[in-house]
């Protein structure tokens, strides 16, 4: 217990300033580093009070660090960074403080490095998309290390110096949208094109022409392709607020349609839409669901759910006997197949 207490840093200690207390004699004195006072523990006097406390000030624990040595000042540590810069200095508002516009200038010639600052400034944005295209911060450090990797493929020379120390602000952001939209594909939690531009505010054509570049240029990376619709099923049925008996089914229906003539290559996000909507419309539970809802849980157009959902049309029979062997015992299907798939 002593060993366990003498790690961590108490607010007291014993003070060799002072022989012994003027009230009662003792020797035992302590010294309230919190509160700056030289206190007797045998009568309670406060020999003196406001004390400057000069020992370190932790910054963080050794218990929260790999390292056994504390830091005491500066930002945490970030291993993608190249020398961690510490305090960085804002411009603020332009003209109000001149003697800030000099520290700016003079910090920018001193020893903090470009291409740190460029990186933190980066992570930052990588962790304010994820919250709006609704990630867990989970996978925020392997988006980072994605980007830094292909930053790297980019600026780096074969000495080991940078071509460059940034990049400009739209290959920036396609760049940092382009490596969630991988990230979360290889993490098995995919988000669509159009999810993350609006998250980002790169168009899609942007963002598509920086994933293939990235594709391209990391040939060795595990960049993994999507082969199923299950995901993007599950997530469409919580945002409509379908059961999950639903789900279930549109993931069955959609697994066993994507492979099927006429929706072979097809969108697997048009192929998830157009399942729930076949599966909302057979049942007798009054879940139908307007395609246009579908569409925009989706993110796709009503037009391209309903030519993915006529294309299943010359599979109508085999996609009834389907759902009626996979349909839940405890619920009923529609058996009145004359409505499907009309125009």
């Amino acid at each position: 217990m002593e060993n366990e207490n003498s790690k961590k840093r108490i607010p007291f200690r014993l003070v060799s300033s002072f022989e012994r207390c003027i009230e009662c004699g003792s020797e035992n004195l302590l010294e309230d580093m919190k509160q700056g006072d030289i206190v007797c523990k045998e009568c309670g006097m406060v020999l003196t009070g406001h004390i400057v406390d000069f020992t370190s000030e932790w910054r963080i624990f050794s218990e929260d660090n790999k390292k056994s040595d504390p830091i005491r000042i500066g930002d945490p540590l970030h291993e993608l960074l190249e020398k961690n810069p510490g305090t960085l200095i804002s411009k603020g508002l332009k003209g109000s403080n001149i003697l800030n516009e000099k520290l700016l200038k003079t910090q920018n010639r001193g020893t903090v490095q470009k291409t740190d600052r460029f990186l933190t400034q980066v992570f930052s944005k990588i962790g304010l998309f994820l919250e709006k295209i609704c990630l867990f911060m989970g996978i925020k450090k392997r988006v980072e290390e994605f980007f830094k990797l292909y930053f790297d493929y980019l600026t780096l020379r074969t000495d080991g110096t940078r071509s460059r120390y940034s990049l400009r602000k739209n290959e920036t952001v396609s760049s940092i949208a382009a490596s969630i939209f991988i990230v979360s594909r290889n993490e098995k939690i995919p988000r669509t094109f159009k999810e993350i531009s609006e998250a980002t505010g790169v168009s899609k054509k942007a963002l598509s022409a920086r994933v293939r570049a990235i594709e391209r240029s990391l040939r060795g990376t595990n960049i993994s392709k999507l082969h199923n619709t299950d995901d993007f099923v599950s997530r469409f049925c919580s945002k409509l607020g379908l059961p999950s008996f639903v789900s279930d089914l549109s993931k069955k229906l959609a697994k066993f349609m994507k492979d099927q003539e006429g929706l072979y290559g097809r969108n697997y996000i048009s192929v998830s839409a157009a399942s729930i909507l076949l599966v909302t419309q057979l049942t007798n539970l009054n879940l139908k669901c307007p395609p246009k809802k579908i569409a925009s849980a989706a993110g796709i157009s009503e037009i391209t759910l309903n030519i993915a959902y006529k294309s299943m049309y010359p599979h109508r029979e085999k996609i009834l006997d389907y759902l009626f062997l996979n349909f839940p015992t405890n619920q009923r299907i529609d058996n009145n197949r004359s409505h499907f798939l009309q125009n």
